[in-house]
């Protein structure tokens, strides 16, 4: 790794997070990159999910890189797909605009020999070599920052292809204007320039923008970039969950794969998945116009790469994490990361497992990945399930998950009770609760009817990740069941579950399921996807309830005060008229005071007169 810093001359930063420093000085410039889940489970921040989280490499691991190809990365961030340009390329150069960004970059991937860190501005760096690809991830709509020119787009552009190979190819992550998300997301700050993206209050031409699919046409136009190609990536480029195409668009069966995130200042007005559904019932077209985010392939002549879709599995553990993408008339399967590829391991061991018991599978596999044919007419058997509960109602469709089961789990081998499923997980039962479930030695407990297409009659399985030893039966079609999402919208499933005789396990197969999912499931990044979210006709509830409190508490007041005047009216009465009493009081007071006086002089006047005749008669008796 080398770090270039010859052109720098002072920071600009184009995008920075709120928690971007923090992040930067405590983990970054603490930790190994190898410890950043770690980090994540303590702290699922959305922006340390965006900075640190192997989710945003997303975005660009999925494409096929030339080999031996050199890349100049763009506007690098804090290093977030850099190192994944790294494993792709024979060499990378990244050119980042802050000096702490760049720092965070090169002890991120100090272990990268073939990185080179360039931090400047673009319009300071001479750079005298052309490359292969050159990406803007995440920088289109920040050129305001770089350029202070009247076509800041269209100059970094010409700066881009000036620095392009002949055959050489731009990739570009930016997100939409008319982004579904900026319809229905109300965010209580302006921070983020998706806040009024569409009407652009409050911003002028210096500010950072989003531009709509026409606008970044025109522009490509301008410049004379070459050809296009879009892919659409939900919920957007930073948490890329799955990405279609003109080739391959969402519908009401794989929309849910939109894990949206929000931000703790975002209120909703509706779930944009609500919205995308409402959108490709009128017309699927119209979702490239709503689409969040755009990855836009561009070059001289761009040669098909045959690639309709790619998924990935972000709410798992990170060694349960793949990456399935559609390619001509194949879909692949790779490991996501290291760890994965062990679980790569166990899908060929099922697939042998499905083979040697005589079921159909539409799976194969190399030394790297699982390959399945694309059965692109076939009809998937949970589709053929519903029509035919609408045609012809619950018994029909109760024979066809008999059927299901009699001719592809059954065909498994049975084993005995011994240490089966519930004793491995350490689910507690009793012996009798038990005693009439069928156990399969080697239970691919994901059997199921999205996971299988009726061709010519025959029943054909793919996607069999999981398996378990000795998992009953009767668990595996209550499960079928359970996640068919389509048909407990339309009839009771406890129904279903009491006509197969299966009922009665309810509570020990909800069990068994909550345990196998937790292994599978990343909690903190599911955590960060189903945290509630703060709703505008909630928050129109609630101030409607404070309203109503206050005004209650308004009139508790008011009457209140009204109870203290008269309190104070009769506290003031009654003090007059204890002081009416008072001077009452007083003037009797006075008046005994002036008896006694009186009364006290009489008295006097009376003993001394008496005093004086007695004395005289003592003169006179001393006389005689």
């Amino acid at each position: 790794m080398k770090i270039n810093l010859n052109f720098y001359k002072e920071d600009i930063i184009y995008n920075q997070l709120a928690r971007e420093q923090y992040i930067i000085q405590n983990y970054i410039n603490q930790y190994k990159e190898t410890q950043y889940e770690d980090i994540i489970k303590k702290d699922n921040n959305i922006e340390i999910i965006s900075m640190l989280s192997e989710i945003r490499k997303n975005i660009i691991n999925w494409y096929p890189f030339k080999k031996d190809s050199n890349i100049l990365e763009i506007g690098a961030g804090v290093g977030e797909i850099t190192g994944e340009l790294c494993k792709k390329a024979h060499k990378v150069t990244s050119i980042e605009f802050s000096k702490e960004r760049g720092q965070a970059i090169a002890k991120r991937h100090e272990d990268k020999e073939n990185l080179e860190i360039i931090i400047g501005n673009l319009k300071d760096i001479k750079i005298n070599e052309k490359f292969d690809y050159i990406t803007l991830i995440g920088i289109l709509e920040y050129a305001p920052k770089i350029y202070k020119s009247q076509e800041p787009i269209t100059d970094l552009l010409k700066y881009v292809k000036a620095l392009l190979k002949e055959d050489g190819k731009i990739l570009i992550a930016t997100n939409n204007k008319f982004a579904m998300r900026n319809w229905c997301v109300i965010n209580e700050n302006d921070r983020d320039i998706e806040y009024n993206a569409i009407s652009k209050i409050g911003k002028t031409d210096e500010d950072c923008q989003l531009i709509s699919k026409n606008e970044l046409e025109e522009v490509f136009d301008k410049v004379q970039l070459g050809q296009t190609k879009y892919y659409y990536p939900l919920p957007d480029y930073k948490y890329t969950n799955v990405i279609f195409t003109k080739q391959f668009m969402p519908d009401q069966d794989n929309l849910h794969r939109n894990m949206t995130f929000f931000k703790d200042t975002e209120v909703i007005n509706f779930h944009e998945n609500d919205g995308y559904l409402q959108v490709i019932k009128e017309d699927k077209r119209l979702f490239e116009f709503f689409t969040n985010s755009y990855f836009i392939e561009i070059a001289n002549n761009l040669e098909e790469n045959q690639i309709k879709y790619v998924s990935f599995w972000n709410n798992r553990k990170q060694q349960y994490r793949l990456r399935t993408i559609i390619q001509g008339d194949k879909v692949y399967k790779y490991p996501n990361n290291d760890l994965s590829k062990q679980h790569i391991n166990m899908i060929k061991q099922n697939i042998d497992i499905l083979r040697n018991s005589g079921i159909n599978t539409l799976d194969t596999y190399d030394e790297e990945k699982i390959i399945s044919k694309y059965a692109l007419n076939a009809k998937s058997y949970n589709k053929v399930l519903i029509e035919e509960y609408k045609a012809n109602g619950i018994e029909k469709l109760i024979q066809l998950v008999d059927e299901f089961t009699q001719k592809t789990i059954m065909k498994l081998e049975l084993a005995d009770a011994e240490n089966n499923i519930f004793d491995n997980l350490k689910i507690q039962y009793e012996k009798d609760e038990i005693k009439n479930l069928h156990f399969i030695k080697e239970g691919l407990w994901d059997l199921n009817f999205q996971n299988c297409f009726l061709i010519d009659g025959e029943f054909y399985i793919y996607d069999q990740e999981w398996i378990e030893s000795k998992v009953p039966i009767e668990f595996i079609v209550y499960r079928e069941l359970l996640i068919f999402e389509e048909l407990k919208k339309l009839v009771n499933i406890d129904e279903i579950y009491e006509k197969l005789g299966i009922l009665q396990y309810k509570e020990l197969f909800n069990k068994l399921e909550k345990i196998i999912s937790e292994k599978i499931m990343d909690d903190k990044i599911c955590e960060a996807w189903q945290k509630p979210m703060k709703t505008v006709r909630g928050l129109i509830v609630e101030n409607h309830t404070l309203r109503t409190t206050n005004q209650s508490i308004q009139i508790q007041l008011q009457q209140l005060q009204e109870e203290n005047q008269r309190n104070i009216a009769q506290i003031k009465a009654e003090q007059n008229n204890i002081q009416e009493n008072l001077q009452l009081i007083q003037q009797k007071d006075e008046k005994i005071q002036e008896l006694t006086q009186i009364v006290t002089s009489s008295l006097s006047w009376k003993i001394s007169r008496a005093i004086k005749k007695i004395t005289g008669q003592r003169k006179d008796g001393g006389n005689k």
